[in-house]
């Protein structure tokens, strides 16, 4: 993947991580992946920086969605 592919792939993922964690659900490792997808880059290990910024654009993708999903759900889970 060319230079510029990867940073635009990798801020579209910072952005959907950035999205999860402004609602409040952002998981433990997608900034992890992301920084590591970075340094691969970096380090010429092209395939891996993708596969790596590939998985924490799903992550933060999924953790929009559970927050969509979850958002009144607890209500029903508690006790009346």
């Amino acid at each position: 993947m060319a230079s510029d592919e990867f940073e635009a792939s990798w801020k579209a993922a910072d952005e959907q991580r950035q999205a999860a964690a402004k609602l409040g659900f952002e998981w433990r490792d997608t900034k992890k992946l992301l920084k590591k997808a970075k340094a691969a880059n970096e380090a010429g290990e092209n395939e891996e920086a993708v596969k790596l910024v590939a998985k924490a654009h799903e992550q933060a993708s999924d953790a929009v969605a559970q927050h969509e999903r979850e958002g009144g759900l607890w209500q029903a889970r508690v006790p009346q």
